[in-house]
């Protein structure tokens, strides 16, 4: 977490303190560490998403688990190195949606191999609203960090 404001040293004027307090990033370093580690998770995604869609007509749903809980891990990670405020309330959303949209799948999964229509129907459109909430989060980050 950053550190608070007031742990800045006094000597810093108060409109510094403000851009960037004492071990905080600034919103362009916050923003250049999430477009390059967001790039390649992007791909990563991307490629999910095409194993979800084959993990759902075969009804093997583990591998693409896997997958989820493997760029789950990668937000995570990245979540850890962003301790601008603006920029990493907009990553936390980011993380909180996908994190949101892996419990959906899991429960698709979960009706997938249990055989459960209705639980696939219900979680089929909670995956809707997960990708939505995805979006709208990754457009967040993108008006934070815009130019």
């Amino acid at each position: 977490t950053p550190a608070p404001v007031s742990s800045a040293p006094a000597e810093q004027s108060p409109s510094a303190e403000a851009e960037a307090p004492a071990g905080d990033q600034s919103t362009a370093d916050a923003c250049n560490i999430l477009q390059s580690d967001l790039a390649s998770l992007s791909t990563e995604i991307n490629s999910a998403s095409g194993e979800l869609s084959e993990s759902v007509q075969s009804g093997d749903t583990k591998a693409a688990r896997e997958t989820f809980t493997k760029i789950g891990t990668t937000i995570d990670g990245i979540s850890g190195k962003i301790t601008n405020p603006e920029v990493s309330a907009a990553f936390e959303s980011y993380s909180t949606a996908w994190s949101d949209f892996e419990k959906v799948f899991v429960e698709l999964s979960d009706a997938i191999d249990s055989k459960d229509q209705a639980g696939i129907q219900a979680a089929a459109g909670g995956l809707n609203d997960g990708i939505t909430a995805f979006t709208d989060a990754a457009g967040e980050i993108s008006k934070v960090c815009a130019p």
